[in-house]
């Protein structure tokens, strides 16, 4: 019997297919499989329960391990990077623990919508574990369960 994983939606937003996303990195799953983000909201939740594993020096994105070993992604905007970590708060470090739901970044939808993209890639790197994912496409709120994982 395979394990299936929940993963919350972790901002408030309209989930989209990642071949929607403008990034090849994205669009092509060359980072990962999962979804993408259309933010209107502008806090993070963590989508289950893990450790910080990662935290990029510019704040727009982490990395959660999950207790059963799942890398999840989550890369707030694209080409955010270069905004050097202004629009961006964490409330984690790397290390922490965190349960599904809590919340784990702050980013300033209205400043970096006026710099580059909010679309928000959520993507598990680690696609070799993983025998299938689906994903609910009409969830909207953060906290809601939008994808069902199910491993190897």
């Amino acid at each position: 019997m395979s394990k299936i994983i929940k993963l919350l939606l972790p901002i408030d937003g309209q989930v989209a297919p990642l071949s929607e996303v403008n990034d090849y990195l994205f669009n092509k799953k060359v980072m990962g499989e999962g979804a993408a983000i259309k933010p209107t909201g502008n806090y993070v939740y963590a989508p289950i329960d893990g450790e910080i594993a990662s935290i990029y020096d510019s704040k727009h994105a982490l990395i959660i391990k999950s207790t059963d070993g799942l890398q999840i992604l989550i890369h707030i905007g694209l080409d955010t990077s270069k905004l050097e970590g202004r629009g961006f708060g964490t409330y984690v470090k790397i290390g922490d623990k965190v349960k599904a739901g809590e919340k784990i970044l702050f980013f300033d939808r209205e400043y970096i919508e006026a710099r580059s993209s909010t679309e928000t890639p959520v993507l598990i790197t680690n696609v070799d574990l993983i025998d299938k994912i689906d994903i609910n496409y009409n969830i909207k709120n953060a906290g809601s369960e939008f994808a069902e994982v199910t491993l190897k």
